[in-house]
């Protein structure tokens, strides 16, 4: 009986966000437990100040801009991480690090990839400390680790204390930059690694709502999406030692159908610390691109074997779009210092 009346409800709030009337709330209660909403809009949009940067929900959409414009609208630096996967000391200091250099390139937004934790505590930690660690707009997904429901609902908890500027890109699939646009795609698309039960499975659906999100958009698209396209190589995002190329042609598709020249993608840790074309071929960084994809990696301190032959200890990106055109740094962690623990 209680598992019927709050399927009841959960249809009466899915119902709701139709309305004319309806506003950002309802759709947050409509899509809860979703993975990914339907790119669309609510009657009423709501429109809030937080920090140096005004934020206006539209169900589908949310629309950024700063309250000082900046000098050079054309251009807009991203911080891009991803796979932080638990907040111990080690990935805490990481973290910290990590963000204090997107602070000094004056990022217009962080983008968080996915994989941040497995555990609902966990993911509150983290949560709860990026929202105090920067005021900046940040951008997060579902990677192949969380739950759907537990993922909405950590964020929902930092947002209704306040934290505005922690925006779920699950349920707001089309984020309006000044100079930039994001849109996104949460989770993975091969149930056989998601973590636990009720983890975040992308459908056809949520892949045809990207597009129309993409097409939808004003400026440049950077695709934000866990697993990476369908490429080639032993140097491309998607190449995993033994195995081979394990990307998702679906995204491949949906990118050339969308025409989205930019994108990152954070699951393949060894692949990461670098950027391709579509197809796999290596880009310098640095160097300004009409079309670059990027795997920013995990940003945890655990050492990581790369397919370069390096071992990574936290890594995390810069993305800069200028107009047609972007380019892309690589943050390098060091290796950390032995634990004084006995």
């Amino acid at each position: 009986m209680r598992l019927a009346v709050s399927l009841t409800m959960l249809l009466a709030a899915k119902l709701a966000f139709a309305q004319d009337q309806a506003d950002w709330a309802a759709w947050e209660d409509a899509y809860q437990f979703d993975c990914n909403a339907p790119y669309g809009t609510v009657g009423k949009s709501e429109t809030k100040v937080v920090g140096a940067f005004k934020y206006e929900f539209a169900g589908g959409t949310i629309k950024v801009r700063r309250e000082q414009a900046r000098k050079d609208a054309s251009t807009a630096r991203i911080g891009v991480i991803a796979g932080i996967k638990d907040l111990e000391p080690e990935t805490k200091d990481a973290l910290t690090k990590v963000l204090a250099q997107f602070e000094a390139a004056d990022v217009e937004l962080v983008l968080v990839g996915g994989d941040s934790a497995e555990a609902p505590d966990v993911l509150d930690q983290i949560y709860g400390f990026l929202v105090e660690a920067t005021k900046r707009p940040i951008l997060t997904i579902a990677g192949n680790t969380e739950r759907g429901g537990a993922h909405n609902y950590a964020i929902a908890k930092q947002r209704k204390a306040g934290h505005l500027h922690l925006i779920n890109m699950g349920l707001s699939r089309r984020y309006d930059g000044e100079g930039v646009d994001v849109v996104s795609l949460s989770g993975y698309h091969d149930k056989r690694y998601l973590h636990v039960s009720g983890g975040c499975l992308y459908t056809e659906k949520a892949l045809s709502d990207a597009a129309a999100a993409a097409r939808g958009s004003d400026d440049p698209v950077v695709l934000l999406t866990h697993g990476p396209p369908k490429q080639l190589g032993p140097r491309a995002l998607d190449y995993v030692p033994q195995v081979g190329n394990v990307g998702d042609p679906a995204i491949n598709t949906l990118i050339k159908e969308a025409k989205i020249p930019f994108g990152v993608f954070g699951h393949i840790l060894e692949a990461a610390g670098h950027a391709t074309d579509l197809a796999g071929k290596v880009l310098p960084m640095k160097k300004p691109q009409k079309a670059l994809y990027l795997n920013q990696g995990s940003v945890n301190t655990l050492p990581w074997k790369m397919n370069d032959g390096t071992t990574s200890y936290g890594l995390a990106m810069l993305l800069t779009v200028k107009g047609p055109q972007a380019s892309y740094e690589v943050i390098r962690l060091p290796k950390p210092p032995p634990s004084k623990e006995p």
